[in-house]
C-alpha cells in the first residue's frame, strides 16, 4: 500500500502579512494547501476573514488577525497572538504594501511619500523584527518579502516608490546575512506587473493607457498571476530552498533580464 506523501508545511505556522487579496491571499491558500497552519493578517477584516474561511472549507486551518503595519504595537502583538494560538512561527511572508501615485520625482507628493515609507519600508522592518526575535527563540526561521521588479531597476516614473521597493531588499540582505547562522533564512521576490492585485487593478483604473505600455516591457508579453508569484514564495519558505538566504528572485517573466 502506498504511503501518501507528505506536504511541505505539514506541522508547521505560517503568518501571511498583506493576505487580505492578491499575492498574499494566494501564498495563504497555497502554504494551507501544503499542511500549514495559517495566521491571515490584514487591515480589511471582511476580505482577511474570507481567505480563513476558504481555507477551512478546504480542511486547513487558519485565523485572522486585524494589523496594520505601520504601528509597532500591533505588529508585535500579531506574533505574539500567533505564536500563543499555535505555538510557534515557522515561516512569514510581509506582503503589506502601498502603490505610489507614478509621477515624476519633482511631481510626487510629500504625504504620500510618508505613507509609502511608513508602510512599504517601517512596515517591513516592523514584521521582520518580532518575527526574527520569535524565530531566534525556536533557532529556526524562514521569511519572505515581497519587493518589486522596480526594486532591481531605475523607473522614470514612480521613483519614490521604487525606492521604497530597493529598501526592501537591502533590509532582507542585511538581514539575511545576520541571522544566517541562527538557523533563520530571509529572501525577497521580486514580481513584474500581477494583474489580479488590488494595487495593479487600482493604478490602471485611474491610468489606464499604461497598460499596454506595461505589457509590452514584459518579453513573456503578458502579466502575471498571483498565483504564480505565491508558488515562488512557498518554495523559498519552504526547505526545499534550504540553501537559500539574502536572495531577490524576479519572477517577472523575462521583465529585468533585459
Amino acid at each position: 500500500m502506498a504511503c501518501a506523501m507528505s506536504k511541505l508545511f505539514e506541522n508547521k505556522v505560517a503568518l501571511v502579512v498583506g493576505a487580505s487579496s492578491g499575492i498574499g491571499r494566494a501564498t495563504a491558500l497555497a502554504l494551507a494547501s501544503e499542511g500549514a497552519k495559517v495566521v491571515v493578517a490584514a487591515r480589511r477584516e471582511g476580505e482577511g476573514q474570507a481567505v480563513v474561511d476558504q481555507i477551512k472549507a478546504g480542511g486547513g486551518e487558519a485565523a485572522f488577525e486585524k494589523v496594520d503595519v505601520s504601528v509597532p504595537e500591533e505588529i508585535e502583538a500579531l506574533v505574539s497572538r500567533t505564536v500563543a494560538l499555535y505555538g510557534r512561527l515557522d515561516c512569514a511572508l510581509n506582503n503589506a504594501g502601498l502603490p505610489g501615485d507614478y509621477a515624476p520625482l519633482a511631481d510626487v507628493d510629500d504625504a504620500l511619500v510618508d505613507r509609502m515609507l511608513s508602510i512599504n519600508v517601517k512596515g517591513v522592518y516592523l514584521c521582520m523584527k518580532h518575527e526574527i526575535r520569535q524565530m531566534l527563540k525556536q533557532g529556526s526561521g524562514s521569511i519572505v518579502n515581497t519587493s518589486s521588479y522596480v526594486g532591481l531597476v531605475g523607473v522614470a516614473t514612480g521613483a519614490m516608490y521604487a525606492a521604497t521597493k530597493h529598501a526592501v531588499i537591502g533590509m532582507t540582505k542585511g538581514a539575511a546575512l545576520a541571522y544566517a547562522k541562527q538557523g533563520i533564512r530571509i529572501n525577497t521576490v521580486c514580481p513584474t506587473i500581477i494583474g489580479d492585485t488590488d494595487m495593479v487593478s487600482g493604478v490602471l483604473e485611474s491610468h489606464p493607457h499604461l497598460m499596454e505600455p506595461l505589457i509590452a516591457q514584459i518579453p513573456m508579453g503578458r502579466v502575471g498571476r498571483s498565483a504564480e508569484v505565491a508558488n515562488a514564495i512557498t518554495w523559498l519558505l519552504s526547505d526545499a530552498a534550504s540553501l537559500m538566504t539574502g536572495h531577490a528572485l524576479a519572477v517577472d517573466g523575462g521583465h529585468v533580464a533585459q
